[in-house]
């Protein structure tokens, strides 16, 4: 009897450790599986072990072409206002000289603008799973910066045809006052210009400390934050005058920064389709 209950006993130990030991297999196996699920929606990148949401990766690869072109359009408008020797900001009597090309670079500088709005939400949708809060934020005022961009520019295209009226008018009173209606209309293009520069530059340093815990890389971070310091720094040149060449580097930085980042976007959303 003793032999036999202590069989019993050694008998029904066993199947208790086999049916724990299956039920762990079981825990492993669902936990395995909800993991697989999460991975199909999540990537891993980098040595920090974020992840972007594999599930708007169009939209991220859109916003890496769109940075990709704007920063090349940034670099080609830089460039175009030293090959047409464009005084900046411009006046109305430099604009009545040679109306044409301020407003070709105008129109290339919108082009370059509109496209920070796709542009942003890509950087917004890589960076959400950082710091939602502060990435929105940097996203909503860049936003907010693009149609203020879009109305100066505008400005200063519809100048065109005001400009052949005035060149074709021999009345000096009704040149005078177009030339205080261009003038007005410039002081107003000057001054939406300077709030986007603000803006745009206060997103980008707000971004920029985002993208220090991000996919991307630290080096990057720190470019996006110099580039908006500067941008910022530069449009208080009207206080003093030789703050104004911050605009210049910070535009240049600018312009850096979105070819790396819409790169680094581009690769990241076309990992998908391969």
């Amino acid at each position: 009897m003793t032999i036999s209950g202590q069989t019993s006993r050694i008998d029904a130990s066993e199947s208790s450790d086999l049916l724990q030991a299956e039920t762990g297999i079981a825990e492993r196996h669902n936990e395995g599986s909800c993991v697989r699920g999460i991975s199909s929606r999540y990537e891993v990148v980098g040595m920090l072990s974020m992840t972007v949401d594999t599930s708007w990766r169009g939209v991220i690869k859109a916003g890496g072409l769109s940075l990709l072109a704007g920063g090349m359009i940034l670099f080609l408008f830089i460039l175009s206002i030293f090959v047409f020797q464009v005084e900046l900001p411009l006046t109305a009597q430099g604009f009545l000289d040679n109306p044409l090309p301020p407003a070709l670079l105008f129109s290339m500088a919108a082009l370059g603008e509109f496209l920070l709005m796709p542009g942003v939400l890509g950087i917004y949708f890589s960076l959400k799973d950082v710091n939602k809060n502060s990435v929105f934020l940097g996203t909503a005022i860049w936003i907010f910066a693009v149609p203020m961009f879009l109305v100066s520019r505008g400005q200063v295209i519809s100048l065109v045809s005001i400009a052949g009226e005035y060149a074709a008018s021999t009345d000096p009173t009704l040149r005078v006052a177009y030339f205080v209606a261009i003038q007005y209309a410039l002081d107003l293009s000057n001054a939406y210009a300077v709030m986007a520069l603000d803006l745009l530059g206060v997103g980008g340093i707000i971004l920029g400390l985002v993208m220090l815990k991000g996919v991307f890389s630290r080096r990057t971070g720190y470019l996006v934050i110099l580039a908006g310091a500067l941008t910022v720094m530069g449009t208080f040149g009207v206080i003093l005058e030789p703050l104004t060449i911050g605009t210049l580097f910070g535009l240049i930085l600018n312009g850096v920064w979105q070819v790396i980042i819409g790169i680094k976007l581009y690769t990241l959303g076309a990992k998908e389709e391969s």
